[in-house]
């Protein structure tokens, strides 16, 4: 059996990675994925949150915007809708965001054209950018 698998990550702009793997660690709607390989095919969702790259040289820890997970013999093929590496997070930004979502929220109430899944989302996705970012 290899040592790697090849893994793809998609979002929105584009291919965001290509390469060989040696471990993922994402999170499903009910459980967390750590994904080796050899692993067997699988089809999945991702939730919002903290993901783990490792190659045979690196770490990398990612902030996970959710999204779908696809394994076959050939590759991991991850669909993103956002991903950002720990250590590039803005935590300004992210404490700003969650204000917004936050207040989103609490004005859901007495507005009825603001989409509350929508900001549960955004308050989900701050969140967990923050928490990523908080540690050192």
């Amino acid at each position: 059996m290899a040592n790697t698998f090849h893994l793809v990550i998609y979002t929105p702009y584009g291919r965001y990675f290509d390469g060989q793997a040696t471990f993922l660690e994402v999170r499903s709607e009910k459980y967390n994925l750590g994904i080796l390989p050899g692993h067997a095919p699988l089809v999945s969702t991702v939730d919002i949150c903290k993901m783990v790259i490792k190659t045979e040289q690196d770490t990398f820890i990612y902030a996970c915007g959710g999204g779908a997970l696809n394994i076959t013999k050939e590759k991991v093929t991850l669909l993103l809708d956002a991903i950002e590496r720990a250590d590039e997070i803005d935590l300004d930004r992210a404490k700003e965001a969650k204000m917004r979502a936050q207040k989103r929220l609490e004005e859901a109430n007495k507005n009825d054209t603001i989409d509350v899944n929508r900001a549960k989302i955004a308050l989900l996705k701050a969140l967990n950018r923050i928490n990523l970012a908080s540690k050192d």
